[in-house]
């Protein structure tokens, strides 16, 4: 039977991930709206794109200070910036999306699909700016310090692994619909249900990247290489000239998804011994590991599972 504290810390989790999802859709939505309703030429137009794009970030930020203050946010940051990670976590996330639409593409040819043009290898150098403006400007930079940063590790507090990966997924999903009728977005040219099984299943990714890391740094650079491979390969219809390559991906990544959570039994990474693991009748006997406000703080010390 849950305990006072349980309870109390429950109640806690579910006001401030609410509260996070309500400010960070005002933001920008508030910002994407009038792209929506009104011709908007550019580079407003751009302008516009991207700063709705932080609406997640900032709305993490606003809320930690609100929480923690000015040195707890700014600490809360520094614990997270984790650099130093083992060689395969960044092959990981920088190369597995490029990996999966490749073979995505591959799988495709060989069935006899259109799989489009291809970039001129002689411009292959692009592949480093294009990461580089897609994570500042593209969305990982904007997005990630809330869904996996600020969400995620709370929505833990609450739920399983799974569970909080599909509920972030739906929020992040949510999160996008004014991209779908503004023209010229990625959004526009994929279709609704494409999007979301895409969403969903990533999400999972990004979850078991997180639990095994709590790195910032590596999932905003998960979701630069993932935006970076979608703009430069072949894979959405526009581009690829068939619906084919984009499908089969999809199918790949609900693969991988089910696959990580059948492999970790639903846990994506976080150690069952983790302070961050949901638990029944409240925090263990003499654990003072406290964060934003009296939530049990996660810290797994560098160990990989």
């Amino acid at each position: 039977m849950p305990t006072a504290d349980t309870t109390r810390t429950r109640r806690l989790v579910d006001r401030q991930v609410m509260t996070f999802v309500v400010l960070a859709f005002a933001l920008s939505w508030l910002a994407w709206g009038p792209l929506v309703l009104l011709h908007v030429s550019e580079p407003i137009r751009g302008v516009v794109l991207v700063a709705g794009s932080f609406g997640p970030s900032t709305a993490a930020v606003i809320l930690s200070m609100k929480h923690s203050g000015w040195a707890g946010t700014r600490n809360e940051l520094a614990t997270r910036a984790r650099w130093r990670l083992p060689w395969r976590m960044w092959i990981v996330a920088v190369v597995g999306p490029a990996a999966i639409i490749l073979l995505a593409i591959a799988l495709s040819a060989l069935a006899g699909r259109p799989v489009g043009g291809w970039q001129d290898p002689n411009r292959l150098y692009l592949i480093v700016p294009v990461f580089a403006y897609v994570t500042v400007f593209g969305g990982p930079l904007g997005e990630e310090a809330g869904w996996r940063g600020y969400a995620l590790p709370r929505l833990q507090q609450r739920h399983d692994p799974t569970t909080a990966a599909l509920v972030v997924g739906l929020a992040w999903g949510l999160w996008h619909a004014p991209l779908f009728a503004i023209d010229g977005t990625v959004q526009r040219s994929v279709p609704v249900a494409a999007f979301g099984i895409q969403i969903l299943t990533t999400s999972v990714v990004y979850t078991w990247l997180w639990n095994r890391t709590e790195s910032l740094p590596l999932v905003i650079a998960f979701h630069a290489a993932f935006n970076t491979s979608v703009g430069l390969l072949p894979i959405l219809p526009d581009a690829a000239g068939s619906p084919t390559p984009l499908w089969v991906a999809l199918v790949l990544a609900v693969g991988i998804a089910a696959a990580l959570i059948g492999v970790t039994r639903g846990r994506l990474g976080m150690p069952s011994s983790s302070p961050n693991a949901p638990r029944v009748g409240g925090p263990a006997a003499g654990d003072r590991r406290t964060s934003v406000r009296g939530l049990p703080r996660s810290r797994y010390g560098g160990r990989l599972r």
